[in-house]
């Protein structure tokens, strides 16, 4: 398995050559397999901690964070949630791992159960580049962490039992923070108040009174 690992990493330098220019297909291509690294390193560390080769039994340090609120839980990944295009199998196994890891921390402090939750997401990630458009947090895979969550905090993933926000900001190091709370508590903030009632429909228009 290991020979594997040698290779896809000579493959990934012989597209960043040091002695010629490197192109954009160069670059793709170099991307493309250090994808594939990622997710097979993963899947070499899950077997040496599945069958007992390994001292350690998760990989990354998940944490629970105390809020000011007691009705809040948030759970913190130490990776940034990655984008759906990412999203192998052994990754997304991997994200469910340290999402119940730390969802077993929570549980020695106490799992709250929401009659309808609300789930925010924040996305810290590592800078790269100048470009602030280099992805939209849209294309996040978010129902790695909402699939992970019904059932422990919430009973379904219907708009009867949960809503969820999202948002991104650049970091020095890249994690994901998970906080949940109880759907009731957004109507403090202005922004989630019911909107007026005070209009009638008509066709192809919208007329408030």
């Amino acid at each position: 398995m290991f020979i594997d690992l040698h290779k896809a990493l000579e493959r990934i330098e012989e597209n960043l050559p040091k002695d010629r220019r490197i192109t954009f297909e160069m670059l793709e291509k170099a991307y493309e397999q250090t994808l594939w690294l990622r997710s097979h390193i993963l899947g070499v560390m899950y077997d040496m901690i599945d069958f007992g080769s390994a001292t350690k039994r998760t990989i990354g340090e998940v944490s629970v964070s105390q809020t000011d609120s007691d009705k809040m839980v948030c759970l913190v990944i130490p990776e940034p949630l990655p984008g759906l295009k990412e999203l192998t199998g052994t990754l997304e196994e991997h994200w469910a791992r340290m999402i119940h890891e730390a969802i077993a921390k929570q549980a020695k402090i106490g799992i709250p159960r929401y009659k309808k939750a609300h789930v925010h997401i924040r996305i810290t990630a590592p800078r790269g580049t100048n470009n602030s458009k280099v992805w939209d947090t849209s294309n996040r895979a978010i129902n790695v962490i909402i699939n992970n969550l019904k059932g422990i905090f919430f009973d379904d993933d219907d708009f009867e039992h949960m809503s969820c926000s999202i948002e991104a900001s650049w970091g020095k190091m890249g994690m994901t923070e998970i906080r949940i709370c109880d759907h009731e508590d957004l109507k403090n903030c202005k922004i989630f108040s019911q909107l007026s009632t005070n209009y009638t429909i008509q066709p192809e228009l919208l007329v408030f009174d």
